[in-house]
């Protein structure tokens, strides 16, 4: 089942790859070096490209277009690429005003007036006394502090609360351009920092147990058992719109309640006859990172990361009938094997979401493999199971 299943998943990941690598066109212009804002469709790309070029296409056939031919290009409502800070280079606008902050591969900049900084991490040694120290770098802080006295006193205090990251230093041009009263553009407004989904699943979970035995004594289990059960979830995604729309965090909460049987019959001296049950009633949690593709008519994305299972309840019953001539002994019954209240896990899987006005609706298949059910030197019970999910987010 387990390579199946494998050869599923990737089937489709195939498939995506040829179905969604075509270009995601959205609306945008290009600003030309005479500062005519042309409009058109943009292709919309990761920033490691957007920083080398843009694809655009105008009333004539599209084109790419190279940072020493135009001054910018952007998509409506949404990103800004500017030409002028880095020769070669198409770096991200978040904030152009009094103070203007830029992003590119591997720093931000701030321009003030017409000077422009780089601001970046960095270490740097610090010898004291005999011993030399490594200690991480301030000297973006004293840039941005230099560059924000004249708007506010308690500079030190401001500094000494902001990160190197895109949130932080966007809020701090953002409010040094408002204490200014100057007019700014801050771009990616319409996107959230943070982002949350709630959403429920339902649908069909197909189980199966695979038994590996290294004693004679558990002759009476089967090899595999397999049981088919509907499964109710609930689940919530966190994402970050304005950092990436591709990667999310997701996390899940399904009841799953399932029952196996086997029947193994030994021909020996006399005939032996083994009935077992096994019956487990799981919470399944997984987490998970969620890439998704670009959303046209339909949002295909991929999924994995680890599962944990909690098992509420479980039993395993073994009834044993002995058939030896004409006399039938019947054994009390007994517990098949002991299993674990917990296991963990790793799964991967695929869906395809639409979107509606107030929410998303789709399908998912998922395929996890967990840790053993129960273990020792003579037994082993691993477990996996594939799911398909009906899925409901609201927006």
């Amino acid at each position: 089942m387990k390579n199946k299943i494998i050869f599923v998943i990737t089937f489709f990941v195939l498939l995506a790859n040829s179905s969604f690598s075509q270009s995601d066109f959205r609306n945008g212009f290009i600003i030309t070096p005479e500062n005519d804002t042309i409009y058109g469709q943009v292709n919309y790309r990761s920033n490691l490209n957007n920083y080398k070029s843009c694809i655009f296409i105008g009333e004539q056939e599209g084109r790419k277009y190279y940072p020493h031919e135009i001054k910018g290009f952007g998509y409506n409502n949404d990103k800004f690429f500017a030409s002028q800070i880095i020769e070669g280079s198409f770096v991200e606008a978040l904030v152009i005003g009094d103070i203007s902050l830029y992003k590119s591969k591997d720093k931000y900049h701030i321009k003030k007036d017409t000077s422009i900084y780089d601001l970046e991490s960095s270490r740097e040694e610090v010898k004291i006394g005999r011993k030399v120290y490594v200690r991480e770098s301030n000297k973006w802080r004293g840039i941005i502090s230099a560059l924000i006295s004249d708007c506010y006193y308690n500079t030190t205090d401001i500094i000494s609360n902001i990160n190197l990251n895109e949130k932080s230093l966007t809020n701090l041009v953002v409010e040094y351009n408002q204490c200014k009263g100057s007019a700014f553009k801050e771009f990616k407004t319409k996107k959230p920092w943070i982002n949350y989904d709630w959403g429920a699943a339902v649908g069909l979970a197909r189980s199966e147990i695979q038994i590996s035995k290294y004693s004679t004594y558990y002759l009476y289990l089967d090899d595999s058992y397999c049981s088919v059960d509907p499964s109710a979830g609930i689940l919530f995604t966190i994402s970050s719109p304005r950092i990436t729309e591709k990667f999310a965090f997701q996390g899940e909460i399904h009841y799953i309640k399932s029952g196996y049987s086997s029947l193994v019959v030994l021909n020996q001296s006399s005939t032996e006859y083994y009935d077992t049950y096994i019956d487990l009633t799981t919470l399944s949690m997984p987490l998970s990172l969620k890439y998704s593709f670009p959303e046209k008519k339909y949002g295909l994305y991929l999924q994995g990361g680890i599962n944990y299972d909690y098992h509420l309840n479980s039993e395993t019953k073994l009834m044993t009938e002995i058939v030896s001539g004409n006399v039938v002994n019947t054994y009390p019954e007994r517990s098949a094997f002991k299993i674990n209240n917990n296991q963990i896990g790793y799964w991967a899987g695929i869906g395809i979401l639409k979107s509606y006005p107030k929410f998303k609706a789709g399908i998912a298949v998922r395929y996890f493999e967990m840790s053993a059910l129960n273990s020792t030197g003579i037994f082993k019970a691993s477990n996996n199971r594939i799911m398909i999910n009906l899925i409901l987010i609201t927006k």
